[in-house]
This record gives C-alpha cells, sequence and structure tokens, in this order.
C-alpha cells in the first residue's frame, strides 16, 4: 500500500507541473504577439471585403492583386461616409495603404519655368557674299560645294576677264611713260584697284611686264560656305554673287513663343538649351523679342545670341529651351499635388479632420520650376495631398462620389452630347518603369495610330472608323499588368480616354466628329510616349495646328517633319508647326 501511494502522488505531481508549463507556455505567446498584428486583425474584420479601385467590381475577402490589372486590392469601407459628393472620408486602414502626405499652401516667391522649342539659325549680321568685282568667265571654282570653310584672302575662284586684260595693258604702256606723265600710272593702277585688284597682283604684273590672263578672286571672308550660287564656265556681270558666307563663330538660337506665353519672357531673362541627342546644356540670355506675329502658326520669335567658337551648333538643329525668371509672390502648391494640369485643375485638400479630403476645383497660373502659382481655390494655411492623390480619386471613384475620373462638367457634357477636351495627368518619367513587354505593345499602338491620322488627312468617314478599330484592338492588347504603383496609375488615366475616342469615332458617321475625338486620341497618345517614352525605330514629331479645336489648338504625332494636317485635310493642309519632336528609346 505504500507503494501504491508513492505511486498515485509522482503521478499527481508530474500532472500538475504540466498543467502549470502549459499555461505558462500559451499564455506568454499569447501576450507576446504583435500590437501591429492584432490591429490589423481588428481592421480585417471591420473591412472584410477587399475590392480594386480601378475595377469595383472585384470583391475578394482576403488581400491580394486584382486580377484585371494587377493592382494591390483596398479594403472596402462601409464607414465615415460623408453626405458631400466632393468629401472623402478614409479609414486608418485605407490611409496608411495609401501613404497619405501633404504640404501647406503658402506664399512664396518663385522661378518660372516655360518650356520652348526652337531652331539654331545662323547671325544674319554675319551673314556676307562674295561677289566678283569685274565681268568675266570661270575657269575654276577653287571652293566648289556647300559647307566648305573659307578664310578671308584665300582663293576661291580663276577667273579670265578681257576687261581686266584691257587694263593691265593700260598699265604696262603708261609705264613706257612713267618718266613723262606718272599721272597716267597711277590712274591705271587705281582702276585696277577698283576691281579689287590687290597691289601684290598689280606689283607682280609691272615687275615681269606680262599681262595676266586668268585673275584669282580672293576671299572677302571668314566663314562657311553656305549657298553656291555659280558653276564652272558661267558667265558673270559686275557685282554677281558667288557665294554665300556665313560665320558661325556666333549664331542665333531661335525660340518659338505662343502669345498666351508672351507674358512670361523679358529681355534679359537665363535661357538654358539643349539640342537632339546631346546632353550639353547651353545658356544666354534673351536679347530680342519679335514686334511681330506669324499669321499662320500664332508664334513670336524670341532669340537669344549664342557663342560657337567650336562650331557645335549647326543652322536648322532642332532645340529644347527653358527660360527661367522670378515670379511675382503668390500662393503656390506643389506640383505632385496637382492632378490635372489645364482648364480644370483638381487637388485634394484636408477637410475637417485627419481622416477627410475635400476635391477642389482650383485656377492655376504660372509654371514654376517646382510648383504652380494658385490663382483662385485655395488659401493660406490649407493642407493639399502631395503624396496618394491618385488613390484619393480612385477611392472617391469606387464610392460613387465626383472625382478626377468622373467630373460633374464632363459628365453633363456628355449627357447633352457636347464634345469634351480631356483633361490629361502632368506628364511624368515612367520610362524605367516600362518593361520592354510594354514598350512592344506601345509601340504597336503608335504604329496603328498613324493610318488612322492619315484617314483624318483624307476626311472620310468610313476609312476613319476602320483604322479607329485597329487602333482600338491595338490599344486593348496592352498590357496593364506590366506596370505597378503610380506609373499603373498614370496609364490607366491615360486608358480611358483613349478607349472613349476611339469608341466615339466608331459609333460616328460625322467626319468632323471624328476630328474632334482626335484630339482626344492623340492629346492621351503623346502624354502616353512622353511618359513611358518613344519605342518606335525613329524620331517622332509632336506637331500642332493653332487653328483647330475652334482656336484651341490640338496636337498630333507624325512620323514626317512636314506638317500634314488631319484636322483640315485640303482646307489647310500645311497649317500648323513642329511643337518638338521624341527621340526613340
Amino acid at each position: 500500500m505504500k507503494l501504491d501511494k508513492k505511486i498515485i502522488g509522482i503521478i499527481l505531481g508530474t500532472l500538475t507541473v504540466g498543467l502549470v508549463l502549459g499555461a505558462v507556455l500559451f499564455s506568454s505567446k499569447d501576450t507576446a504577439r504583435p500590437v501591429e498584428s492584432m490591429v490589423a486583425d481588428h481592421d480585417h474584420s471591420a473591412s472584410a471585403i477587399w475590392t480594386c479601385s480601378m475595377h469595383p467590381q472585384i470583391k475578394q475577402g482576403e488581400p491580394g492583386s486584382c486580377p484585371l490589372c494587377g493592382m494591390d486590392l483596398i479594403p472596402l469601407d462601409s464607414e465615415g461616409q460623408d453626405d458631400s459628393p466632393r468629401v472623402l472620408k478614409m479609414s486608418n486602414a485605407a490611409m496608411a495603404l495609401a501613404d497619405i502626405q501633404t504640404a501647406v499652401v503658402s506664399s512664396t516667391a518663385e522661378k518660372s519655368m516655360l518650356t520652348l522649342n526652337g531652331r539654331i539659325k545662323a547671325d544674319e549680321r554675319l551673314v556676307q557674299t562674295q561677289t566678283t568685282h569685274f565681268p568675266g568667265r570661270i575657269e575654276e571654282l577653287y571652293k566648289d560645294f556647300e559647307g566648305q570653310y573659307v578664310r578671308k584672302g584665300e582663293k576661291v575662284a580663276s577667273i579670265y576677264s578681257p576687261e581686266l586684260v584691257a587694263a593691265q595693258n593700260e598699265l604696262l604702256e603708261a609705264l613706257k611713260l612713267a618718266d613723262t606723265n606718272p599721272t597716267l600710272v597711277e590712274a591705271a593702277r587705281r582702276k585696277l584697284k577698283y576691281w579689287k585688284v590687290t597691289d601684290e597682283q598689280i606689283q607682280s604684273i609691272e615687275e615681269s611686264g606680262q599681262m595676266m590672263e586668268n585673275f584669282d578672286l580672293l576671299s572677302n571672308y571668314d566663314g562657311y560656305i553656305t549657298k553656291k550660287m555659280v558653276n564652272n564656265g558661267a558667265h558673270l556681270m559686275q557685282g554677281q554673287a558667288l557665294y554665300e558666307v556665313a560665320d558661325l563663330s556666333n549664331i542665333w538660337a531661335i525660340f518659338e513663343v505662343y502669345e498666351k506665353d508672351l507674358a512670361l519672357v523679358s529681355l534679359g531673362d537665363i535661357v538654358q538649351f539643349t539640342v537632339n541627342g546631346s546632353s550639353k546644356v547651353y545658356e544666354s540670355t534673351v536679347s530680342f523679342i519679335s514686334p511681330s506675329v506669324e499669321s499662320n502658326s500664332r508664334i513670336i520669335e524670341v532669340r537669344a545670341n549664342v557663342r560657337n567658337s567650336q562650331a557645335a551648333l549647326k543652322p536648322d538643329m532642332f532645340i529644347k529651351a527653358e527660360i527661367s525668371s522670378t515670379g511675382n509672390t503668390g500662393l503656390s502648391v506643389p506640383r505632385s499635388a496637382v492632378l490635372w494640369t489645364g482648364k480644370r485643375s483638381v487637388v485634394y485638400v484636408k477637410a475637417g479632420d485627419e481622416q477627410s479630403f475635400e476635391l477642389r476645383e482650383i485656377e492655376l497660373g504660372e509654371s514654376y520650376e517646382n510648383s504652380y502659382e494658385v490663382i483662385s481655390g485655395l488659401t493660406a494655411g490649407e493642407e493639399v495631398v502631395t503624396n496618394g492623390a491618385f488613390t484619393l480619386d480612385a477611392e472617391a471613384q469606387l464610392k460613387g462620389k465626383i472625382s478626377m475620373m468622373s467630373p460633374e462638367s464632363q459628365m453633363m457634357e456628355h449627357q447633352h452630347g457636347g464634345f469634351s477636351e480631356v483633361e490629361l495627368p502632368e506628364v511624368t518619367d515612367y520610362k524605367s518603369a516600362a518593361t520592354p513587354a510594354f514598350s512592344q505593345q506601345i509601340r504597336q499602338l503608335v504604329e496603328s495610330y498613324l493610318p488612322l491620322k492619315d484617314a483624318m488627312v483624307e476626311g472620310n468617314a468610313a476609312p476613319i472608323k476602320t483604322e479607329a478599330a485597329r487602333v482600338l484592338e491595338s490599344l486593348k492588347k496592352v498590357d496593364m499588368t506590366e506596370l505597378k504603383g503610380d506609373a499603373h496609375m498614370h496609364w490607366m488615366a491615360l486608358l480611358n480616354p483613349m478607349e472613349t475616342s476611339l469608341e466615339n469615332m466608331n459609333n460616328s458617321d460625322d467626319r468632323d466628329v471624328q476630328r474632334l475625338e482626335f484630339i482626344n486620341l492623340s492629346k492621351a497618345l503623346i502624354n502616353t510616349l512622353d511618359s513611358y517614352g518613344n519605342p518606335a525605330d525613329q524620331m517622332l514629331y509632336v506637331q500642332f495646328c493653332p487653328m483647330a479645336n475652334n482656336d484651341k489648338g490640338a496636337t498630333w504625332v507624325s512620323m514626317e517633319e512636314e506638317i500634314i494636317n488631319p484636322y483640315f485635310g485640303d482646307m489647310m493642309l500645311h497649317c500648323g508647326n513642329v511643337e518638338y519632336t521624341i527621340e526613340n528609346n
């Protein structure tokens, strides 16, 4: 019996120790659990449905990626709805996912930055004409093609001149009477000098006693031959031009400024520019503003003098420039806060508490280096969203509120069948985010766009519909899942207006309606090429017609520099100008 009691005691003690250890272990495991994990569980239970901001029909019971576009799903928040269609209230989880950042609207003196296109041109004050000073026949051109460099005093042509031969004979005969009639000798010499015969040549004739049948014409200038006007064997009149010679050691940089931007340019403003294909930055100051406007393109020429000692800058080179000047002190807002730039600009403003944001339409003024001037819509001290605004807008669209994607004004215009020029997000450099597959798909989109542009020139509705259908097919093949993050959101903002424009073209038999829709398509495509790069085999030209779109102007893309206007066809086939070029990747 004693043995049995010992055994029973051991068993009971072992069970007691086991129960105590188990309680301690399980308790410590639960208490060591991270706070973040418990908060996440709480948030997840509070928002059990996850959806896509761009495809609200997608709903899942757990986090993940959208099966249509690949974007991260966001929690569908049913709490905190505001009665105002412009105010969006976000949950804690949604705020964390969106990484919302804000900045205070303030008064600052900013530098305005105007981007311009232009060309290099020879300084007209340094362009000279090489003429012959006596009549004759060209026996040999020593400089016989354009682009050759010629130095002052260098031989440029050998010329036979009967008049010059006769004048030499007069000199030789006068020399025989030099002792009795020296005035006659001086008169004969003076006649040769009038024809630009040099003292050395005259001395050679006098010393040799022989007439020169062919005279070498010497250059009067240093520079490059930019125009050759004669050939070997040509008969020349006195004063006839042989060459146009340009000194390119100093050149003009000519910039094109539209009327609406002229107030931003003043004499003395600093201008920096680059040449296509080069990263070197040249700097000068505005030295001349044309007093007249070009009647067809509606541009004003602005000029800067540039030193060109290495002859790196060639006439007719395309250049891209930025002119900077200090703007007036006033309200400004960071560039990253503005979703649309144009007639209708949109920002999100913190409203009431830390989780509420109001969609606000504002009027912008001058464009500065890192910000925009605010004319109206904001007051000093308000906070605007500078990071996460796209996500806020997608959430507003998801909840049926007014958003960038579905503004009241555009909805009303579509309901009444009117054309509305689309407003797009500012061009942002996402070239590094574009995968090879995405770039190839954009290349195919451009290749299908160009025949549509040509059909617009012809102006027949049926072929336009055919080509629009092909562009739409190429657009639908662009795989949006190739892009991530902000690059993906930017593409989504461009995709919708392109699809809408192409569908409207397909649904219309009116050539003029189709041409209006081509404005939005081209605008979004140009934004695409500027943001993600030009994947075509060659440089593309962005061209502009100031008369299109009821004199508001419209752009398009072409592979040729020559202007062939798709908005007017034969009526104004060559109306417009090259805005700028997009180099291929």
